[in-house]
């Protein structure tokens, strides 16, 4: 396909600080094409696309629009130039309805400056009927539809605004199969609207179907890029982790070492099914997938945060009433640790004062700092934070020392099982390490513990059994021993 290119960078390269982010990097994208860019985390997508999207706008190498050079300087700028981008998290209005949604900041006026609903109602059916969504209301609100409806949303509002090149980030990371299957159908229309679209995605089997070429990063700098019909899942997956990939061992049967600690039975919400695992006394279960694969909610699910339509919970053999709360899991054994420690600690208060925050109720609501200096100065201690002195902010700590401190504030009234979501990310080499030893010392003081992760080092690491979660359901459980990076990646 000799069509020249309407995007070309050439040598991108990124720093932040002493992190290489991207290292001369080329890709291009032509019209009317679907390029997907795969690779492992950090490999340096999000950051190139960002660079494509105007929202890091100072780095190294060329950026040509058209066979132009160009600096973009914002968001705006590159919207105005034609690039809009489809962040993973929808930055949708749910109460708003779908028409308005679609002309969100930019509604229809007439000479009165009086918004011109009428006209608003029609043009976001005729655009929707364009691409097939005729059976939408576009006066609903946007909330009632399911998420893959309100992705289409975000797309068309986009398009909308004038963008003929699209940069879609794990646009399916939160849909169910039949919502991906309605979205790759509307990418593939976009196609014959001559908008081009850079696809980013963890599934390589969407990337297969949806993409007609596709670029691999691996640490920052360009592999390869591929004519799809050229190219096969095993090949992605071999340049992604570059190596050839070895045989997948074989799918073991649920076990549990001993006493159970933590069973779930059939658990099943919107955005995972049917899943039953057990965690026992003295064990760390891993739970691995990609972002998307509902594993994330899972764990909330568990701890009483994210609604379930059927299945059990239990606690050393005590099952959870059907609607319980967080409360009810923390006095019933039960701890968590969020996959975003920064929305979890209170960035201005003292060490001390995060550690305690979910045991209040134990010392009493008047707050009394010196009761919980006395609690919390131990479980802190037994973390090694650092500095140690539990009366600094934990805004002053690194984030290894943050992730510490998550942790610690449930060792002042231990638990039975501990639910550690994305316990390493973001951290060194030698802060990881600490953490893993941490969860290590758990697994020998009794405790059981499931690690939930998109990170497939730290699971090999640290967990005896395995297990993979794809697109909400559980694909793979295996006993840790001489497994690899590359089972994982192919039950992914």
């Amino acid at each position: 396909m000799n069509v020249p290119p309407i995007i070309e960078l050439k040598n991108i390269s990124k720093r932040f600080l002493s992190l290489q982010a991207l290292d001369q990097v080329d890709f291009d994208l032509r019209e009317g094409e679907i390029h997907a860019l795969v690779g492992e985390n950090g490999a340096g997508k999000s950051t190139l696309m960002r660079i494509l999207a105007g929202i890091y706008t100072e780095y190294e190498g060329e950026y040509l629009l058209r066979g132009e050079r160009v600096q973009l300087q914002s968001p705006g700028d590159a919207l105005h130039r034609g690039i809009g981008m489809i962040h993973q998290e929808l930055s949708v209005m749910p109460e708003l309805s779908v028409a308005e949604n679609l002309f969100l900041g930019r509604q229809r006026t007439n000479r009165w400056g009086i918004v011109n609903w009428k006209q608003m109602k029609e043009t976001a059916e005729e655009e929707l009927a364009m691409l097939g969504f005729e059976h939408i209301d576009v006066q609903r609100p946007l909330g009632e539809y399911p998420l893959g409806t309100q992705q289409v949303v975000e797309v068309l509002r986009v398009m909308l605004s004038g963008a003929q090149i699209l940069i879609m980030d794990e646009p399916t990371s939160a849909l169910s199969p039949a919502e991906v299957d309605r979205l790759i159908q509307f990418i593939d229309t976009l196609r014959n609207t001559s908008r081009s679209v850079i696809y980013i995605s963890h599934f390589l089997e969407e990337v297969m179907r949806v993409a007609d070429r596709i670029t691999v990063l691996r640490d920052g700098r360009k592999v390869t890029t591929l004519d799809k019909k050229a190219t096969n899942k095993d090949e992605l997956i071999s340049f992604i982790l570059g190596h050839e990939v070895e045989a997948a061992p074989p799918v073991t049967s649920r076990q549990t070492n001993g006493h159970t600690l933590l069973a779930v039975d059939h658990l099943t919400a919107d955005v995972f099914q049917d899943i039953s695992l057990t965690v026992g006394k003295g064990e760390i279960v891993g739970l691995y997938g990609a972002i998307g694969a509902g594993h994330f909610d899972l764990a909330r699910a568990i701890f009483g945060m994210y609604r379930f339509d059927s299945g059990t919970i239990s606690v050393d053999g005590h099952v959870f009433p059907p609607s319980f709360s967080a409360a009810y899991a923390i006095e019933h054994g039960l701890a968590y640790a969020t996959e975003s420690r920064r929305k979890s600690l209170f960035m201005d208060e003292a060490i001390y004062r995060n550690v305690m925050m979910p045991h209040l109720k134990q010392i009493g609501a008047i707050p009394r700092p010196q009761k919980e200096l006395e609690v919390a100065r131990p479980a802190v201690q037994m973390v090694n934070v650092q500095p140690a002195d539990p009366a600094n902010p934990v805004g002053k700590l690194s984030g290894g020392n943050q992730q510490k401190v998550v942790i610690a504030r449930w060792l002042a009234y231990p638990p039975k099982v501990f639910v550690m979501s994305e316990p390493t990310r973001g951290m060194d080499v030698g802060a990881k390490s600490e953490v893993l030893n941490i969860l290590r010392d758990f697994r020998s003081q009794g405790y059981g513990v499931l690690v939930i992760s998109s990170e497939p080092e730290t699971v090999l690491a640290v967990c005896d059994r395995v297990m993979v979660m794809s697109r909400g359901r559980v694909v793979a459980e295996m006993v840790n021993k001489n497994l690899n990076k590359d089972a994982l990646m192919r039950y992914l």
